[in-house]
């Protein structure tokens, strides 16, 4: 459904530098499926999700959706596809009007495009979100919960009937007992109304429930693409396990290892040459610092960019010793 080749997004910064926000990446998403993207603040998720949509111009690359390059489109022929194309946003206070009541927050799409808005409709599509239409929809988001104000985001994408859905941090911001609810209100909506998802999170249990494929970024790249499974079983990044092995288990009897992960992430007002996570992995060598790994299928739907991708597991598995 949607093809992103060599994406590239640089902003410009101040004494003539610039921030390399994303430097070329390459994704698809299947029809059906919900595909992660994982890794740190910082590392470029949100910025390829709006770009996905064109809500962030690309420096360079290729995006297409449903063999329909967005990139290369006027104003008025992308404007036709948006319908096709929604967002649901990280903070759900701050991406409502608050000077408008949920019903025109809701119908605002509808209304753009001319399409008739009926009290059934909304009460329907109210409800199918979860909420109870006669006690929301003539109340402002300023009256509403963080959990509730998010339903009404899902709700405002969901009116056009769109085919692809970016949810960026959609619940992060949320306390966790709302977020189950959340998570389980877009699982769904996934299924009934037959939806593709890119699913935007630094949160890998939360991409562990709700995805089918993985993609992990470090600094504007991507470093690993594969199934969730494969992911969890068998990770052939650094990056990757030092993720993993970051993630708090609820068991004050298990031993505290030292992290695969250590120092801090560069800047991508100047990025590492050659492989980019090298300047804090402990198995980085001459190599790394001359030439970038290209992003390689080592397994069936496994794709790494790792110089030592098929020995990475093994060495993984080795005790480290402590920065």
């Amino acid at each position: 459904m949607l093809s992103v080749q060599d994406l590239v997004v640089e902003f410009p910064a101040a004494g003539g530098r610039t921030v390399h926000a994303v430097s070329g990446v390459s994704l698809e998403v299947h029809r059906g499926e919900t595909l992660g993207i994982v890794g740190e603040s910082g590392c470029g998720k949100s910025t390829t999700a709006r770009a996905m949509v064109m809500l962030r111009t690309p420096t360079s690359g290729m995006i297409e959706f449903d063999g329909t390059s967005l990139a290369g489109l006027r104003p008025k022929e992308l404007r036709r596809l948006r319908p096709h194309l929604q967002m649901i946003f990280q903070d759900p206070v701050s991406s409502l009007n608050p000077h408008r009541k949920v019903r025109d927050i809701v119908a605002e799409g509808m209304t753009v495009w001319g399409r008739p808005v009926t009290e059934e409709w909304l009460d329907a599509l109210l409800s199918e979100v979860g909420l109870e239409p006669d006690e929301v929809k003539d109340r402002y988001p300023s009256e509403f919960s963080g959990g509730q104000c998010q339903r009404i985001a899902i709700a405002r994408a969901l009116a056009l009937e769109p085919e692809l859905l970016v949810c960026d941090e959609a619940v992060s911001a949320l306390d966790v007992s709302v977020q189950a609810q959340v998570l389980n209100l877009l699982h769904d909506l996934k299924e009934r109304r037959g939806l593709t998802m890119v699913f935007i999170s630094h949160d890998l249990a939360v991409v562990r429930n709700v995805c089918d494929r993985v993609a992990v970024m470090y600094l504007g790249k991507v470093v690993e693409e594969t199934t969730v499974d494969a992911l969890f079983a068998r990770p052939h990044h650094p990056y990757t396990s030092a993720l993993l092995e970051a993630v708090p288990e609820p068991d004050p009897t298990l031993p505290v290892l030292p992290l695969e992960l250590y120092g801090e992430a560069p800047s991508p007002l100047d990025p590492p040459s050659g492989c980019r996570f090298r300047t804090r992995c402990r198995h980085a060598q001459d190599i790394c610092a001359t030439e970038e790994p290209p992003l390689l299928t080592v397994a069936d739907q496994h794709k790494v960019a790792c110089h030592f991708a098929e020995d990475m597991p093994e060495l993984l598995a080795l005790p480290t010793m402590t920065a």
